[in-house]
């Protein structure tokens, strides 16, 4: 079978954590992009993404960078609102967390997020290879039952409309991106030392 090479868009419910600080812009956004072992109706048929499908597409340099947009419209650069930073994968999904930029688009649709209305993560990809079709059992037999073992991640993007329910999608908006490990700061630390023994007078 030649596997058919348009760009797929799917889309996944949101939930919201209140780590904004107040005044600041926002500056990262984390969620699951993709929910794997769970079956989706797209219409024609019901598919579904196998654990680690992705895997290979987001790993090291390939996937940092890849971008976060608005609605899969990448024709506009207006909708380029971030890009990712890093990826996670567990037997539920592939997470990711994305840097926000400070365009009015993208400030609007963290906003939108924070307020319950743009509350799904869509993603496009290509399938890199032939699909697994299921047996059908007792399920609906007029639609085939699809199982991506691997695809290419192209983007995610934020929207209005989720697909899955049950989906567990975490939007993050804080001032630093939590799962990175602070800068060392030697000579500060240093000095910061010796201002601390000068303060209880162990220096004199």
């Amino acid at each position: 079978m030649k596997v058919d090479e348009a760009t797929e868009a799917r889309f996944y419910r949101t939930e919201l954590r209140e780590v904004q600080t107040v005044g600041r812009p926002y500056k990262y956004l984390e969620g699951r992009a993709v929910p794997y072992n769970t079956w989706q109706d797209v219409g024609p048929f019901m598919e579904m993404h196998a654990e680690g499908s992705f895997q290979r597409s987001t790993k090291g340099g390939t996937g940092k960078g890849l971008p976060l947009l608005v609605g899969h419209q990448h024709e506009d650069l207006d909708n380029l609102i971030g890009h990712a930073e890093k990826w996670t994968h567990d037997r539920t999904g592939l997470y990711g967390v994305w840097r926000l930029n400070e365009s009015p688009k993208a400030q609007q649709a963290a906003r939108l997020a924070e307020a319950g209305d743009l509350r799904g993560l869509s993603i496009g990809f290509q399938p890199v290879s032939a699909p697994e079709y299921a047996t059908a059992g007792d399920r609906d037999s007029d639609k085939a039952w699809i199982v991506w073992n691997e695809s290419r991640l192209l983007e995610v993007s934020v929207t209005p409309v989720p697909a899955f329910e049950d989906a567990e999608v975490t939007l993050v908006r804080t001032l630093l991106d939590p799962q990175r490990p602070p800068v060392p700061t030697p000579d500060l630390d240093h000095w910061r030392q010796v201002a601390a023994a000068l303060h209880s007078g162990q220096i004199a």
